[in-house]
């Protein structure tokens, strides 16, 4: 097994860095882009080194406000996108620098929370860094012939910052995520659909032939309608679809969002607590 060196990233590691996302997730040079452009700070941001270059990484994305209450906030770090070379996995490289990523996040925040990229990996992370599930979805699965019959509820597209703005008016009695501006400015620039609704809004993002509402947000809505009218606008075989707990909705409910939190706050977290965005 080769040795490795667990650092924060630095000025001159970026075009590595980015290869190394390009040969892990695949995504495209847009996207990248757009992360490094609005995301990435080169002191958020652990590496391992081995073999004289960078092997593995993930990002640390502050800035995100946890209201489980309305006059209590925690502060939490994203830590997020870990990838290794293919030819140094399972080695222990990851899940060294998941932990020290953790660790950082740990260092400015409350909270260090991870979304696992599937269900089988939430025990690797709570495992490595003793991460619990933080917050909790509804979810279901939509095939588009579902929709037919539903009368589309009104969905008008807006700009990322006027959706920013809708959320936290809708979401500010009730258990929730913040976000910062510059993640905002990277959704929209990736591909992210914002939406107005005639009794809420939602956020979604289309690939391949399968629309992931990410957030929808309707409460006095039917469900099938609210998805009915996004379909309007955005063509798919398959709607994804996921909502609060705390709203009526469809779908299973299953964790999301995983968090290490070193001192508990003294009251409980509500199970219901909003995440939102999880950039999955």
């Amino acid at each position: 097994m080769s040795d490795f060196t667990i650092r924060d990233s630095r000025t001159g590691d970026e075009p590595q860095l980015r290869e190394l996302w390009r040969t892990a997730f695949g995504d495209s040079d847009e996207y990248i882009d757009s992360f490094f452009e609005n995301l990435f700070r080169t002191d958020e941001c652990v590496v391992a080194e081995a073999d004289g270059k960078v092997v593995s990484a993930m990002y640390v994305l502050p800035g995100e406000t946890v209201f489980p209450f309305r006059k209590n906030r925690l502060t939490a770090g994203y830590t997020y996108a870990l990838a290794t070379l293919p030819e140094y996995r399972s080695r222990g490289i990851g899940r060294a620098v998941y932990k020290a990523a953790s660790d950082k996040a740990l260092g400015s925040a409350d909270a260090a929370c991870v979304l696992p990229a599937e269900e089988s990996l939430y025990p690797f992370y709570e495992n490595a860094s003793g991460a619990k599930p933080f917050s909790f979805i509804r979810e279901a699965r939509i095939p588009k012939a579902e929709l037919e019959g539903h009368v589309p509820v009104m969905a008008v597209p807006v700009p990322a910052g006027q959706y920013a703005g809708m959320r936290e008016w809708f979401l500010s009695e009730l258990p929730h995520v913040t976000f910062p501006e510059a993640l905002y400015d990277h959704l929209e620039a990736s591909g992210m659909e914002f939406f107005m609704m005639e009794k809420g809004a939602a956020a979604v993002e289309t690939d391949n032939g399968v629309c992931v509402i990410q957030e929808l947000l309707a409460p006095d809505a039917d469900p099938l309608s609210a998805v009915a009218g996004i379909a309007r606008w955005c063509r798919a075989e398959e709607y994804i679809v996921r909502t609060p707990l705390f709203l009526d909705g469809i779908g299973e409910r299953r964790p999301f969002m995983l968090a290490a939190i070193p001192q508990p706050p003294a009251y409980p977290l509500p199970d219901d607590l909003w995440w939102g965005f999880g950039m999955d």
